[in-house]
């Protein structure tokens, strides 16, 4: 027997899934352990283990893939526990790089007065004297204007070696242009700092623009140290354990690489977490012949929304993380500080809120019965009724009812002045509208109408939230995957090998050059090809997709369109250019297509496809109907009529066709989903849920 495995290590969880030849899923979850990360990993692959019979060791020997995600490099940014970093600048940009690390747009976005005196401006990944600079000097076309002093570099790079930095970011004007002078800083780095992590510009995000190449490759130098030593130390672990297959890692775009590829740019692993989910919930939506799906999966602490529209998963080539510009191409997923951990409290004027903090894997919710005395979400679904604390995480956990309404009656009842259910439910509102509010900023910067979109709740905690979440929003339509707790998990079993490159390129379209457009093509394709063929990929099995970003002339802001296969001609430029103007339209709502343009950057995907695992169907056919799943019943609070005998059903009883109407809860292992009144839920060949959600 083998098995292709994958585990995804969230904020609170990590999750595990384990597919065998005959297509037989079985899932698994443990506390993540953010301090030592392989620890949660190998607790997860342990239970794996456990579930099949095996030990760890066995189940390793007879494992031909394994495929991790995982937060570590969101948590290093999140936490600023990244490494003490130098930086090397062209001599005279040494301060605008301080003032540059900050994106400015993103403080309209947070809905921020950036001049407001009493707002603590965000803080840089390094400090001021740790920024350094060289004596060299390219223009705009690329041309040297003063060669490198490499006495100066030599300079800067013990300076920093006395300061004991763990990290250098390399970061000179116009590198992208001419990338030599950078190439030779980091020689001198190597003959005078062995040892160090260094970060090019030129390499890491080759394209004009000092402010996006300048804070995405400080992003890459800033968690270098940390990921690298992870997955050096997972990949160790692993092997001495047995393990011969290949480890792949989930990159933020939603593609795999394997460990030498992600230590060589640290910063794709960035946004890894969420990234597969989407392509899952797209998945699923078309199955039912639906190509609009809001994507979200709410762990114990954010809630992740991902968009799939008319069939793609979106993506962008910009995010924003700690209020800095991460300008690497990823999976547009945003992420809401709001989760089953996320904490309640009453604020200085008297007023109720939950979140963005959380009570995280330690020491957890109340309810835990770890030492959190924090009333959190998870501990007002409890004390709802929506979750059995005999039953969550399928018993392995016992959960504590009264520390819940302990926690809830000091911290938010008693302050206000209201009973503990009034309490529960107003955490549970609120979340609930924090959730809605977040998802529709989401819709509004693409342009999209929600009622338009199936909603695809995942994750442990989405599913109790789910046909509220729906009715907030106006969507109709719902999907609560069988998957749902170990959604991204699942996610990653389906995604390929896949790298993404840009090059510098502007200019006026009617006056493109040609020959140099397919000479940078070119350059990225045969990276692309060497790339791939160190991860064991034959040259026939190689994918490329070519695009580039355009814009009206006159334009800050840019779109994507895709080129052509071949080479770049009159003809396919043409093509790609009504792409762009199609894009436009879709998205802004206007085009013009007599109105000059000019192009702004090339890129190019290179991919493979991996083999994917048949799953087995779900296939309950014992006869009784919903009655062969009835667990018992409990009471469960609703607005309206208070609390009610609900009929509570076992997840894995139920089959294909089975119909259910609120209110009644559904278990499931790892999930609960809950129907309220007016509701109703039809299970799919697959074990989905299918929810056509009516109006409160």
């Amino acid at each position: 027997m083998t098995y292709r495995i994958s585990v995804d290590a969230g904020g609170t969880f990590t999750d595990g899934v384990l597919v065998n030849e005959q297509g037989e899923a079985i899932t698994a979850k443990a506390h993540t352990t953010p301090r030592e990360p392989a620890i949660g990993t190998l607790n997860c692959l342990g239970k794996l283990a456990e579930a099949v019979g095996l030990g760890l060791s066995d189940l390793l020997a007879q494992t031909r893939t394994i495929i991790h995600g995982t937060t570590l490099a969101t948590n290093v940014v999140a936490t600023r526990s990244g490494a003490k970093m130098g930086t090397i600048a062209t001599k005279g940009f040494r301060t605008r790089m301080v003032s540059q690390q900050v994106a400015k747009s993103d403080w309209v976005e947070r809905q921020v007065d950036m001049y407001d005196f009493r707002v603590d401006p965000p803080a840089p990944l390094t400090r001021p004297y740790l920024m350094t600079e060289v004596e060299e000097r390219v223009n705009a076309d690329g041309k040297v204007l003063i060669p490198l002093n490499e006495d100066s570099v030599r300079e800067a790079v013990r300076y920093l070696r006395g300061q004991e930095v763990e990290s250098i970011a390399v970061l000179l004007m116009f590198s992208p242009l001419y990338p030599e002078h950078e190439q030779r800083v980091a020689e001198i780095i190597a003959e005078e700092y062995p040892g160090v992590h260094v970060a090019l510009s030129s390499t890491v995000l080759p394209v004009i623009g000092e402010f996006d190449r300048w804070s995405t490759t400080m992003f890459s130098a800033y968690v270098a140290p940390a990921v690298s030593s992870y997955v050096a130390r997972i990949n160790g672990i692993l092997e001495d354990k047995g393990f011969r297959g290949q480890l792949l890692f989930i990159q933020s775009n939603g593609g795999t690489a394997t460990p030498e590829i992600i230590v060589e740019n640290p910063a794709t692993l960035l946004l890894s977490g969420p990234a597969a989910g989407p392509s899952l919930g797209l998945n699923l939506g078309l199955s039912h012949g639906l190509k609009n799906v809001l994507s979200v999966d709410m762990g114990g602490t954010s809630f992740d929304v991902g968009v799939a529209h008319d069939g793609t998963v979106d993506t962008v080539q910009m995010q924003v993380i700690d209020w800095k510009k991460f300008c690497l191409p990823t999976v547009d997923v945003s992420a809401v500080g709001a989760g089953g951990g996320s904490i309640a409290f009453v604020d200085a004027a008297g007023r109720l809120d939950v979140g963005p903090k959380s009570a995280g894997a330690t020491p957890g919710p109340a309810c835990y019965g770890q030492g959190g005395v924090e009333p959190t979400v998870t501990d007002a679904n409890v004390v709802l009724g929506y979750l059995d604390p005999d039953f969550f995480l399928g018993g392995e956990v016992r959960l504590r009812q009264d520390l819940a309404e302990k926690a809830i009656r000091e911290k938010v009842a008693e302050p206000l002045g209201i009973g503990v259910t009034e309490a529960a439910a107003a955490i549970h509102d609120i979340i609930n509208a924090k959730m809605a509010n977040g998802t529709d900023v989401t819709f509004a910067k693409r342009g999209y109408d929600p009622r338009d979109f199936t909603l695809c709740a995942a994750g442990g905690a989405a599913a109790v939230h789910a046909v509220k979440l729906s009715r907030e929003m106006g969507i109709r339509k719902l999907i609560v995957p069988k998957v749902a707790p170990t959604y991204c998990a699942f996610g990653m079993l389906f995604s390929d090998l896949k790298h993404d490159y840009q090059r510098a390129y502007e200019a006026e379209t009617v006056h493109a050059d040609l020959a140099r457009i397919n000479e940078l093509f070119g350059e990225m394709e045969k990276l692309a090809r060497e790339t791939l063929a160190r991860e064991g990929i034959a040259p026939e099995d190689v994918v490329v997709e070519k695009s580039l970003e355009a814009r009206y002339y006159g334009q800050f802001r840019q779109r994507m369109a895709s080129v052509p296969a071949g080479p770049v001609t009159r003809e396919s430029l043409q093509a790609a250019l009504t792409n762009f103007h199609d894009n436009h339209r879709a998205a802004l709502g206007y085009a013009d297509p007599a109105y000059p343009t000019e192009i702004v950057r090339l890129l190019l995907i290179g991919s493979a496809a991996l083999p994917k695992p048949v799953l087995k169907a779900f296939g309950n056919t014992a006869e009784g109907g919903v009655e062969r799943a009835r667990k018992g019943k409990r009471r469960a609070y609703f607005r309206g009529p208070g609390f009610v005998e609900v009929d509570i059903y076992d997840g894995d009883r139920l089959a294909p066709g089975d119909e259910l109407r609120g209110p009644c809860i559904i278990e499931e292992r790892f999930t609960t989903v809950v129907l309220p009144p007016g509701s109703a839920a039809e299970v799919d060949r697959s074990g989905n849920y299918l929810t056509n959600v009516e109006e409160d």
